[in-house]
């Protein structure tokens, strides 16, 4: 009988132990992703705001002929997330992306259709004229780039 009674408390053990090493792993998981985020959020503010070195100088330009002057929000945001994430301490990176990605392209389709009124971009043209004019406009940032065009015109 003392047998039984030790193997039902030996196997309750096992799992208590296996659930609190996964606690532990998602904690240390988080903490990664919110190191790294911090990380990345910094060298994306001193690449896109200042166009220091090679790759500040091709980045910039690359992300605002997709993104526009949406591109000086995106290191504000990711820090942003990061924080809340280090404060919650709970696992939702994803859902907060995911988020974030919709909020950023929610402005996209406003701004989009904003500039299609003030006839910046000719939407008259055919669909890949459209989205040069939008890149080059982007990467002077006075667009909305590619990515705000393209759904921009999607939903008009």
């Amino acid at each position: 009988m003392a047998k039984g009674k030790r193997s039902k408390t030996s196997s309750k053990t096992g799992t208590r132990t296996a659930s609190r090493n996964r606690k532990k792993q998602s904690g240390i998981d988080i903490d990664l992703a919110v190191v790294s985020m911090i990380i990345i959020s910094i060298l994306l503010a001193v690449l896109i705001y200042t166009n220091s070195g090679t790759m500040g100088q091709t980045l910039s330009p690359l992300l605002g002929g997709l993104m526009g002057w949406m591109k000086y929000i995106l290191p504000i945001g990711t820090f942003a997330i990061a924080i809340h994430l280090a404060c919650e301490k709970k696992d939702t990176l994803t859902p907060k992306l995911i988020q974030y990605a919709i909020f950023l392209m929610s402005i996209a389709v406003v701004m989009s259709v904003y500039q299609m009124t003030k006839h910046t971009i000719d939407t008259t043209k055919e669909f890949g004229v459209i989205l040069e004019q939008a890149y080059e406009l982007g990467q002077k940032n006075i667009g909305g780039g590619v990515l705000r065009n393209i759904s921009g015109i999607s939903s008009s």
